[in-house]
């Protein structure tokens, strides 16, 4: 073996051994190092919100067994501003109200070319 072919052995292992660690850091980002267990349990606790207060202090709403709590987490600890408040599920939007898009263009169309923001026209431009 000459130099060349083990130097091409060399760069091919440090870029498997790359590709390995990059895959290793997206599964821990995507919460996926906890291994498969943990992909089917319901999980009892949540972040679900956080504000910026200033440069140093956040407001967060932590959701724990379907009650939430309201804290302020800080350089110097967190605080607790209000315990056990009653989560709010997020309001579902019903799909029978959303008009299909052909329903849509159809609307659009009704516009005429001289209204149809889409085409160059508009309001002041009928006028």
């Amino acid at each position: 073996m000459d130099l060349l072919s083990l130097s091409r052995i060399f760069f091919a292992l440090l870029l498997v051994i790359g590709l390995i660690a990059v895959c290793a850091l997206a599964a821990r980002r995507l919460g996926l190092a906890q291994g498969a267990a943990a992909l089917g349990r319901k999980r009892r606790l949540a972040l679900v919100e956080t504000l910026a207060l200033d440069a140093r202090r956040r407001l967060a709403i932590i959701r724990c067994d379907g009650r939430e709590h309201l804290v302020v987490l800080g350089p110097a600890g967190e605080t607790v501003i209000a315990r056990g408040l009653p989560a709010l599920e997020p309001e579902e939007t019903d799909q029978s109200e959303a008009p299909s898009f052909a329903a849509a263009m159809a609307r659009l169309k009704a516009f005429g070319p001289a209204r149809n923001p889409f085409r160059g026209g508009g309001a002041a431009d009928a006028a």
